[in-house]
């Protein structure tokens, strides 16, 4: 479902940057931006859609965004740098007792597939529970908190899926005829600078 390549470090560009944040105590930087999701929102309400829709639908634009970088595919497996053609999602959803579960997920072209494949995930961990860890280098998680409006987040690092990206979906609110949500992306600045991000968030406001 995905390959890689071996990136040279002889020819990479961002190489000296790359080393010398490579060994950082705290390599990662997160940011928040605030998303217009009005266009989104309002075509799936017209539909009568659930919020489990809206959060599948928006899972696929992030899907989308990530995949649209390649800064994004990046990862460090055993000192080496990798670039893979395509990286998945992996959710946290929601169970009862405030509890949560991890969801593994694919990333597909085509929203009707990828949604039916998200929703088949999610029901099942909701019925068997996965917290396990494991080689997720060919992910990237998305995590939900819409109970609040956010201006920052920042999730522990762990140095395991360090160069993993981490996006937080915030909470949704109506803002003078629009509807707008926080969405925060953590990164390790070894292999994603500012720049990258800046992409990132264009992609996910186009889609």
């Amino acid at each position: 479902m995905s390959d890689k390549r071996r990136i040279d470090l002889s020819t990479y560009p961002r190489a000296d940057v790359y080393k010398a944040f490579n060994d950082r105590m705290l390599p990662q930087f997160s940011t928040t931006c605030e998303v217009d999701v009005t266009a989104l929102k309002t075509q799936l309400s017209s539909s009568a859609q659930t919020s489990s829709t809206f959060f599948v639908a928006l899972s696929f634009a992030v899907s989308r965004a990530v995949n649209a970088v390649p800064a994004l595919r990046h990862r460090v497996i055993d000192g080496e740098l990798y670039e893979y053609s395509r990286v998945h999602p992996g959710y946290t959803v929601a169970r009862e007792g405030d509890l949560f579960s991890f969801c593994d997920s694919l990333d597909h072209d085509d929203f009707a597939t990828y949604a039916a494949h998200a929703r088949q995930q999610m029901d099942a961990v909701r019925q068997d529970p996965d917290l396990s860890v494991g080689d997720k280098h060919q992910m990237f998680f998305i995590t939900s908190v819409p109970w609040f409006r956010f201006t920052s987040f920042h999730h522990p690092y762990d140095p395991v899926y360090g160069y993993i990206p981490v996006i937080t979906l915030g909470q949704c609110v109506s803002q003078a005829d629009r509807w707008v949500m926080p969405v925060a992306i953590q990164v390790h600045h070894g292999t994603v600078d500012g720049i990258h991000v800046a992409r990132f968030y264009q992609a996910l406001q186009d889609w």
